[in-house]
Order: structure tokens, then C-alpha cells, then sequence
């Protein structure tokens, strides 16, 4: 998913939910979402909404487990990023297998019962009621239909050469003001989303919920994509002001990860690690049937003045 307006941009003027800074981070983990994308066991020739695709990153991984005879549906809020989606399509061996179509995730471009799976990675961070939001995918696929939903949780990210006390109180107080920056003008963000997500489909009415978790390990000598990827998460996570952060401890956080002979990064004994969560659900005729009735009684509750 793809931010028209992005708040924080780090200190090399890169915007971390932009364009550029998904496809840096895209590439830094291409094998570990290969490797999610098989596990998914897609059914050859069916169709797949991607919904919030952002510039587009997923078609070639999606189209190639769908097959020739596949289709996937590119659907995204950022006029710019599905432009760069059908740039970045156009010519390749996938271009006849995909179409892009702007629209939220709560209204997507298909009939109702229509699709087999939706996919959605990298989006539910930023979903102010995910349950509500599930929900409402549910009555566009068939039955027997799956949600698949792919997110971070910076709970599980570990800098192993870095001061373990240092890196606890950067991180308690980013998980603090995310709780709170909604109330300061800032956009909805939840970071530790990814380990939630089960229990967020099961709330939303989706049966045989099942979580796979994939644990991404880097260490010393870093890609250049991951590299980036690396110094800017970490400049993130003191981004706007950080104010439940002394100064001290910015000033130290900032100087373990700038460029420089001392940058922890780049040294020998660097080891990274971080899960990202995979979970799917089962849309069901019971599921169905629970959402035609909440919208019977939510159609009949009188409307406050």
C-alpha cells in the first residue's frame, strides 16, 4: 500500500511508506515473499484481488502461482502508486494477466461472491478497525473463498549488535506513541499488527484461520537494498520527535545506525531478524449469513439526532 502524503521522511529525504521506500524494501525481502506466495498454494487460472497493491510489487510473484490463465486485480487509494503499477507492468510477460483500478479496500471493483482470494499485504498497519475492514471483504469472494493477509510486527525485530536496553526503550516508546498519535493529527499506524491478524480474521467472521510466520535473518556483508532498508526503519522509529524518548537516547540510537567507520550496519559482526505473519481465512456460507444479519439489525436501528 501506497501513502499519497507520507508524514515522515528520514534524514536522506526518503519517505518511508512512498513509492521508492516499498521498492527498496520489496527487493531487500524478495525471497522470504517468494517463498510466502508458494506456500500459499494458489489455484491455477482463478483470479486474485490484490487489494491495496500499492506500485505493485506482488503481480509477478501472484501471476506466475496463478499461471497464464490467472488474473489479478490491482486495487489501491494512490493514483500515483497504480500508475507506477501499470508502468512497471506494461511489456512483461504478466502484462495480459493483470488490470489496476482505483478504490478503497472497503468497496472493491468486483461483483459480490465473485473472487476466490484476496490478498492484501502490508496494509492492516495502517487500518484503523481491521476487523470492520475484513468484514466487508468477506461478501466479494465465493464461498469457500480465502482472505490472505501478509504484515509486519515490530515486536519480533531484534539489532543484535546493538545495546539490548537501548534498543527495549526506542521501541517501548515507538509502540507507546503509536498508541497516541492519532490524537496529535497523525495517520493510524500499528506496527505490532502482524502477530494480531488471527485473531482479527476469526473476529471478522473467518473460519480455519490459519497464522504461518517467516523469520527474515540478515547479516554482515548487507545488499544495498537492505542496507537502506535497515537505517531507514531505524530512523523511523525516532521520527516525530519521538517524545517518549530522552535525547540522549535519540542521540545514541541515531549514532549506531549513521554512515560513518561506526555504523553498526556495517560491521562484521552485524545480525538483524525480524517475522512477518501470514494468515488466511475461509469465507463461509455461516460468515455470510452472520453479516446479512448485522446489516438487517444495523438497517433497522434508529438513527440518532
Amino acid at each position: 500500500m501506497a501513502i499519497e502524503h507520507p508524514v515522515h521522511m528520514n534524514e536522506c529525504g526518503l519517505p518511508l511508506n512512498a513509492i521508492t521506500w516499498l521498492e527498496t524494501h520489496h527487493r531487500g525481502k524478495l525471497a522470504e515473499r517468494t517463498q510466502m506466495i508458494r506456500d500459499l498454494h494458489l489455484k491455477r487460472g482463478s483470479w486474485v484481488v490484490d487489494a491495496g497493491c500499492g506500485p505493485g510489487l506482488w503481480t509477478p510473484l501472484l501471476a506466475e502461482a496463478l499461471g497464464a490463465r490467472g488474473h489479478i486485480i490491482g486495487v489501491d487509494v494512490s493514483a500515483e502508486a497504480l500508475v507506477t503499477a501499470r508502468q512497471r507492468s506494461r511489456g512483461t510477460w504478466y502484462d495480459g494477466q493483470v488490470s489496476y483500478k482505483r478504490s478503497s479496500m472497503e468497496h472493491l471493483p468486483v461483483p459480490m461472491g465473485s473472487i476466490q482470494t484476496i490478498f492484501s499485504a502490508n496494509v492492516s498497519q495502517y487500518l484503523p478497525q481491521p476487523v470492520q475492514t475484513f468484514a466487508a471483504l468477506g461478501p466479494y469472494l465465493m464461498p469457500g473463498g480465502q482472505l490472505v493477509v501478509k504484515d509486519i510486527d515490530f515486536g519480533t525485530m531484534r539489532f543484535h549488535a546493538i545495546d539490548p536496553t537501548l534498543q527495549a526503550r526506542v521501541f517501548q516508546a515507538r509502540e507507546h506513541w503509536e498508541r497516541r498519535r492519532v490524537s496529535e493529527g497523525y495517520m493510524y499506524e500499528d506496527s505490532w499488527v502482524g502477530s494480531k491478524l488471527a485473531g482479527y480474521l476469526r473476529a471478522a467472521g473467518y473460519e480455519n484461520v490459519r497464522e504461518r510466520s517467516y523469520t527474515i535473518v540478515r547479516q554482515a556483508p548487507l545488499t544495498p537494498d537492505m542496507r537502506a532498508y535497515l537505517q531507514g526503519i531505524a530512523e523511523w522509529f525516532v521520527c516525530e520527535d519521538a517524545p517518549y524518548l530522552s535525547k540522549d537516547d535519540v542521540q545514541s540510537w541515531c549514532a549506531c545506525f549513521a554512515d560513518g567507520s561506526s555504523c553498526a550496519l556495517d560491521q562484521d559482526t552485524f545480525l538483524y531478524e525480524e517475522t512477518e505473519f501470514l494468515v488466511t481465512g475461509i469465507w463461509s456460507g455461516a460468515a455470510r449469513r452472520y453479516m446479512a444479519d448485522l446489516q438487517a439489525v444495523e438497517s433497522e436501528m434508529p438513527f440518532a439526532d
